[in-house]
């Protein structure tokens, strides 16, 4: 009875488990769920970012321009930035709004963190600039 009981329960245990919802890695290559795994990402993490057509590649580009939290990654490339560009901007001091403000009115990252640090708000910027001048 008492070894009856205690398969009973390591059945019902491996059962259980099996019958777990956890997302797997189907429809990844082995090496693409290995790089994947690699940066850290849960396969339902990784499931989001295809969705978004995401690679283990593009991830890294993103981590590479300093961004690691999903949120902020899908934020700035639903936004039209790219990994390279987006972390131009963020590393000129730019929130993802600023950046979009200014990034919309035709400046790059770099000239925008040139006329902000003379302390030039983009209004004030982009009337100077359409008259030829520039921030220096």
């Amino acid at each position: 009875m008492y070894i009856r009981k205690h398969v009973t329960l390591l059945i019902l245990a491996v059962v259980l488990t099996a019958c777990g919802s956890t997302p797997s890695w189907d429809g990844y290559s082995p090496a693409e769920a290995a790089r994947l795994q690699e940066l850290g990402l849960s396969s339902s993490q990784a499931n989001y970012f295809r969705d978004m057509g995401f690679t283990s590649d593009t991830i890294q580009h993103w981590y590479d321009a300093g961004f690691s939290k999903s949120n902020e990654i899908t934020a700035w490339h639903d936004a039209g930035f790219h990994a390279d560009e987006a972390g131009q901007w963020r590393a000129g001091g730019f929130g993802l709004n600023d950046a979009h403000s200014w990034r919309k009115e035709a400046f790059s990252a770099e000239e925008a963190q040139d006329w902000h640090e003379k302390d030039f708000d983009l209004k004030e910027a982009k009337k100077l600039r359409s008259q030829g001048l520039s921030a220096d």
